[in-house]
């Protein structure tokens, strides 16, 4: 792994900490698959998605679309971070803040459709 600038660390941790709250959010969605514990989703690695996924069918017709379209969107800029953290350990890999702190943007924005598309749904 390349050594990394103290700006280019502190944007790795912004967007760990966007993903760690996407992840939070879709438990959360996902919490009635488990008995309605949003913790215990969180705290198994990758299940947040799976659950979330899982729980989406069960949504009403209306907003299941929508939902599910925000809940594969999350999981695509989950996988994004997941990449751009991963190719630092790979030789010549882009390593600036400006990419975790763009990757950090747009998991806040699926962050914030997903909480809209929740109060939407739950206000109809």
């Amino acid at each position: 792994m390349q050594k990394l600038a103290a700006e280019t660390l502190t944007a790795i941790g912004r967007m760990t900490v966007a993903a760690t709250e996407l992840e939070h959010l879709l438990a959360w969605i996902g919490a009635d698959r488990a008995g309605g514990d949003a913790a215990a989703v969180f705290a198994v690695p990758g299940e947040p998605l799976r659950a979330a996924r899982g729980a989406v069918e069960f949504a009403p017709p209306g907003p299941r679309d929508e939902l599910r379209n925000g809940i594969e969107g999350a999981a695509t800029q989950l996988a994004v971070s997941q990449a751009a953290l991963r190719a630092l350990w790979k030789e010549g890999a882009r390593a600036d803040a400006a990419l975790f702190d763009e990757v950090a943007g747009r998991l806040l924005r699926c962050t914030d459709q997903l909480h809209e598309l929740l109060r939407s749904a739950l206000n109809n």
